[in-house]
């Protein structure tokens, strides 16, 4: 049902600094000569293991540093990529290690073990565990699409190529620059699939508008408990100034597990049902859902679910699309759209509201996909979608939406 893909930042990731270190070299003690690891390995060990473990052996593990600090977007760690697969690495100060230093780490001492699904080697002594071996070594991204973005890809270095930021985002900006509050953006793909990039408020590039184009980005793959986001390692590696595809012009998913969050009205016309999120029946992300049947009583009610003012003006040939799913006997639920209401008033009574023809779900909480609804003719910049549920005392289905977006 969803195709975009979520997840909350590393913990360390988020704690930043303007301080930079310089690399001490020699380092404060030889580092011993030892054999090797490759990072699947490490993944596999760990995996065996379990947990979170200290290294005691004697053994190294060499690799391409994919990402430094260089941008504010991380701080005291950096990712390790070899021919094998990528490992996040976490320091114990900022700075001297650089994006193309290849390097032995010296693994005694260090920790290996997971957060939150994401493989890291922590605690790791700059000088005293770090070997430098030689600059500028970078690792040619690979090439691949959103779809294609897994957690067997994490920590890897990629690049994607003719994808775009959602419209409702251009002209924001990556993250809270004045607050350093990192910030999710949402990067999509003219097929329609999207992913999170995330972005630290202390990134140098935090201030920077979203760009409008279509292009390309360089950047780190991550996950967080399987939901996956990208970080960007450079603002110089986001070139976006090709022609828009069609894409998302608007989009409500509910993933934030409110109801009325982006300007969204619950609007009650009779009796005091609301719509409410959930991820009952194993959903990776909330959905809108609503009923009147509660301790064993139907209540009567009409209950409308309205847009924010949306402003389709920029395009030719918008489309609505939506998930929806529903149970029980009861009214269908009935789709809207208007380009005079006011935005807060009763939709009864005030503005002129025409409904639309969608493909609704056949019953049994089975989902179902809307069709691309045309509203080429209802282009204006004062645009509503209403979602209205009845009621009775009688019965009253229980009805269930995701992913409402306009597609221009």
């Amino acid at each position: 049902m969803k195709r975009i893909t979520t997840i909350i930042a590393i913990g360390s990731l988020l704690v930043f600094s303007s301080c930079k270190k310089k690399y001490d070299t020699p380092p404060i003690e030889d580092i011993p000569a030892t054999g090797s690891i490759t990072i699947d390995s490490l993944r596999n060990w760990q995996a065996s293991t379990g947990g979170t473990f200290r290294i005691e052996d004697e053994i190294s593990v060499h690799g391409i540093v994919t990402m430094d600090e260089g941008d504010g977007n991380i701080y005291k760690n950096f990712f390790l990529q070899d021919a094998t697969g990528a490992i996040n690495v976490r320091t114990n100060t900022g700075g001297g290690i650089y994006l193309g230093d290849s390097v032995r780490i010296y693994l005694k001492g260090t920790t290996l073990g997971q957060y939150n699904g994401l493989l890291q080697l922590d605690s790791v002594h700059v000088d005293n565990n770090i070997e430098k071996l030689a600059i500028q070594k970078n690792i040619e991204p690979e090439v691949i699409t959103i779809d294609q973005i897994t957690t067997l890809r994490e920590s890897q270095v990629i690049k994607i190529e003719n994808v775009q930021f959602i419209y409702p985002e251009v002209g924001e900006t990556f993250a809270d620059k004045e607050n350093l509050e990192s910030m999710d953006r949402i990067l999509e793909d003219c097929f329609g699939y999207q992913v999170i990039v995330r972005s630290s408020g202390y990134a140098s590039f935090a201030d920077q508008p979203i760009p409008s184009g279509n292009g390309s980005v360089t950047c780190i793959v991550s996950h967080f408990n399987g939901d996956i986001q990208l970080y960007i390692r450079s603002f110089s590696e986001i070139a976006m100034d090709g022609a828009r595809c069609a894409g998302t012009i608007f989009i409500k998913n509910f993933d934030d597990g409110s109801i009325t969050s982006n300007g969204w009205t619950n609007y009650n016309v009779s009796g005091s049902i609301d719509w409410y999120t959930d991820n009952a029946g194993g959903a990776p992300t909330d959905y809108g859902v609503i009923s009147n049947y509660a301790d064993f009583t139907n209540y009567e009610c009409e209950t409308w679910l309205i847009s924010p003012s949306i402003d389709l003006t920029p395009f030719s040939s918008p489309v609505l699309n939506f998930q929806n799913a529903y149970n029980y006997s009861g009214n269908a639920l009935e789709l809207y759209i208007s380009t005079d209401y006011d935005g807060s008033s009763n939709p009864t009574t005030q503005g002129t509201w025409t409904a639309l023809t969608a493909n609704w779900s056949t019953g049994g909480f089975a989902w179902v996909n809307s069709g691309d609804i045309d509203l080429s003719s209802y282009i204006s910049s004062n645009v509503y979608i209403g979602f209205k549920y009845t009621g009775s005392m009688s019965d009253g289905s229980t009805w269930e939406l995701d992913d409402i977006r306009i597609i221009g």
